[in-house]
């Protein structure tokens, strides 16, 4: 059997163009050894690297450990005020957290007499018939159980 070939010549229909790639971020110019890490945003140096530059918005970050005394290594954007304190995303996270945990103590929350009052005022609404000091203490009696 005899097959015979045919050559097609490849067509340019249902292939798709080539998108160009998006310029890769240049790497940073840490000269002591290779960085592979993207440059900063109208910098020379990645976060890691920053403080190398004299010029850069960066300072060290103000956190002090309470373990050993020492400050953290990493960057953290110049405070606007020149004493100010600045810190790392880290440390600016860790003390947002920390706030609002002592914002969350320091409002504990309704006391027992707010809820008797809220309590009484539904009892009324249902009961109707019943006098306000009778409701107040079936408040209390609810509350105390």
């Amino acid at each position: 059997m005899n097959r015979i070939r045919i050559h097609v010549l490849p067509t340019s229909r249902g292939r798709l163009t080539p998108v160009p790639r998006p310029q890769e971020p240049l790497a940073c110019s840490f000269s002591p050894r290779p960085c592979s890490q993207p440059r900063l945003e109208g910098q020379e140096f990645c976060i890691k690297h920053i403080l190398e530059d004299r010029n850069a918005p960066f300072k060290q970050c103000s956190y002090v450990s309470t373990k050993n005394g020492k400050r953290c290594p990493n960057a953290a954007p110049k405070p606007e005020k020149k004493d100010g304190t600045s810190f790392c995303a880290e440390h600016a996270r860790r003390n947002a957290l920390a706030l609002q945990a002592q914002v969350k103590k320091s409002n504990p929350g309704p006391v027992g007499e707010t809820l008797l009052c809220q309590l009484s005022s539904y009892a009324r609404a249902e009961l109707g018939s019943q006098s306000a000091e009778s409701s107040r203490s079936e408040a209390s009696r609810i509350l105390g159980e």
